[in-house]
């Protein structure tokens, strides 16, 4: 086991887009999310952009900071992250930085943190978009090694679902 792995923290990539079929929808709104997961307090941190390359093009850079959970049936256990987003504003007002909410994140993804669905809203010029039922994947450019110490986590550490 790494000493990563001791210490109970994770990055995942992960592209978040409407799909057909199971394939993207070509110039649709897409939110790339880069996360560190904390095993220990089950709290994620991370940043992500949402953008759309057709009119109007949409370009929201957001710091990502929220939870996750099990979610679990008698039949299954899901991973549940709920995040919020915040601009990276240079104003300051008695020397600390102005939060302005920018975006949220409701992501349900199966016990592997591989795959899943996934709600986003996003503010654009002062309105508000809602984005339902995307699909989540990894992205690309992830790493086998830390797709593997998820799921190992994960299996070590699944809520037992009990039957009666």
């Amino acid at each position: 086991m790494s000493k990563e792995n001791q210490v109970g923290l994770f990055r995942v990539s992960y592209v978040i887009s409407p799909s057909v079929a199971g394939h993207p929808l070509l110039g649709a709104t897409q939110l790339r999310l880069e996360l560190v997961v904390n095993t220990v307090d089950k709290t994620v941190n991370g940043v992500g952009h949402v953008f759309q390359s057709t009119n109007p093009p949409v370009n929201v850079i957001s710091q990502f900071s929220g939870e996750w959970s099990y979610m679990c049936t008698m039949n299954s256990c899901n991973i549940l992250v709920v995040a919020d987003g915040f601009d990276f504003s240079s104003i300051l007002i008695g020397g600390h930085p102005v939060e302005h909410k920018n975006a949220t994140l409701r992501m349900s993804l199966g016990e592997d943190w591989q795959s899943g669905v996934a709600n986003f809203s996003y503010l654009y010029e002062g309105e508000w978009y809602e984005i339902e039922a995307a699909q989540v994947v990894v992205s690309n450019d992830e790493t086998q090694q830390n797709l593997d110490a998820l799921t190992t986590f994960t299996t070590a550490n699944k809520p037992k679902v009990s039957m009666q």
